[in-house]
């Protein structure tokens, strides 16, 4: 058995989305020295470094990622490397996927897309130029039936869209995910090195009414 983890370092130098999102921060509520034990205090929002979306993030009344089907975010999955050279906003269309193997998901798989962006997570424009999928290519998969979707880069939109305001009118590939209730795990590490089938699990924090979680994503290779 070999198990990949998918999961970025949690530390000061993570990138983040940006306002209003905020930087993680730690700092130190106890010492040995002081207290004889180690305890420490840490900042970060819901959708910090590898983390869920899910449709709280968008609506006051979506699911929340503490309700989310377990059974949803761990099972078999299929890796689909689509190399992005790192080119900005790299446009993934249904015909790319396609290229990229995506006739061969079966219903209630999970849907793992490679693209090397987390090549450049230290760069600054890691969030704001990264790939991203099409909303025809949303559909797509909605169709193959998958039942969860992750992808190495910070986002699965056009980043143009926004990330501190999101125009209300636009039709975003999160929306038909969420709507339909397919959890999103985002930013992932090393996707790229996965086998092309493997059994996938990135289990959110139980904190209550969460409108996403940092994740510590893994992938199985038995």
């Amino acid at each position: 058995m070999k198990i990949y983890d998918l999961s970025a370092a949690i530390n000061e130098e993570l990138w983040y989305y940006g306002t209003p999102y905020v930087p993680y921060q730690s700092r130190y509520l106890a010492t040995v020295e002081e207290n004889g034990y180690i305890t420490k205090e840490h900042i970060l929002t819901s959708h910090t470094g590898t983390h869920l979306e899910c449709a709280k993030h968008w609506w006051d009344d979506g699911e929340c990622a503490d309700s989310i089907e377990l059974e949803k975010i761990a099972g078999k999955a299929k890796v689909l490397r689509l190399p992005c050279g790192e080119q900005p906003f790299y446009a993934i269309t249904p015909e790319m996927l396609r290229a990229a193997g995506a006739d061969k998901l079966e219903r209630g798989d999970i849907c793992i897309l490679a693209t090397g962006w987390d090549k450049r997570i230290r760069e600054e424009n890691y969030t704001w130029e990264s790939p991203f999928i099409t909303v025809e290519s949303a559909n797509y998969l909605l169709e193959r039936g998958i039942k969860a979707f992750a992808i190495d880069a910070p986002m699965f939109g056009d980043p143009r869209d926004g990330m501190d305001i999101v125009p209300a009118d636009l039709e975003l590939p999160d929306y038909i995910f969420q709507k339909s209730g397919i959890p999103c795990i985002l930013g992932l590490v090393g996707a790229w090195d996965l086998p092309e089938e493997t059994f996938f699990l990135a289990a959110p924090l139980k904190i209550e009414d969460a409108d996403g979680s940092p994740v510590r994503a893994l992938a199985i290779e038995f």
